[in-house]
């Protein structure tokens, strides 16, 4: 850790000398400090880039080859839960769609056995759930003159009497 804090203080070391640079120039002359800055800047980006480069590989080096196997096998074995999560999930979906299919299927195979009934027994069936038969038709067409009657019969009775009282009181 502390060869990294070392790295990380020359790293900003390098990259502030073209800075300083810059503005000493820029108090100097304008033109000196646009083409001295740019190429120590870039020269100090590559210098720090560099060294840390080599800290990560020195790093690496440093490693305890165990551990990153370690490691390696943790990554796999927490892939192949992952996997075996998912292969449960798809299996569940599988199983969803496939009782869906049956269903649906289920359902095709009823609507053709109603398809195949014939047209004189899907008249049956309507008369019968809809209780229209000729007799019932008849009693309520008598039932339907009747009330017309009626009502023609007891309008005649009570319009008659209350129109003679009207022209009388008038």
């Amino acid at each position: 850790m502390h060869r990294r804090k070392l790295y990380t203080l020359l790293v900003a070391a390098a990259a502030a000398i073209p800075f300083g640079l810059a503005i000493w120039m820029v108090l100097n002359r304008i033109e000196h400090a646009v083409l001295v800055a740019t190429p120590i800047a870039l020269l100090s980006y590559g210098l720090a880039s560099s060294i840390l480069e080599g800290s990560e590989r020195l790093r690496q080096a440093e490693e305890d080859p165990v551990e990153v196997l370690r490691r390696r096998i943790r990554r796999v074995n927490r892939a192949f839960d992952e996997a075996a999560t998912l292969m449960q999930e798809l299996q569940r979906d599988f199983a969803a769609q496939e009782a869906a299919r049956d269903a649906l299927i289920a359902q095709a195979e009823e609507q053709r056995q109603v398809l195949s009934v014939s047209k004189e027994d899907a008249e049956k069936i309507r008369k019968i759930l809809t209780g229209e038969t000729k007799e019932t038709i008849r009693a309520e067409l008598r039932r339907e003159w009747g009330f017309f009657l009626a009502g023609v019969l007891v309008s005649a009775a009570l319009s008659i009497p209350i129109g003679i009282w009207v022209n009388s009181i008038s």
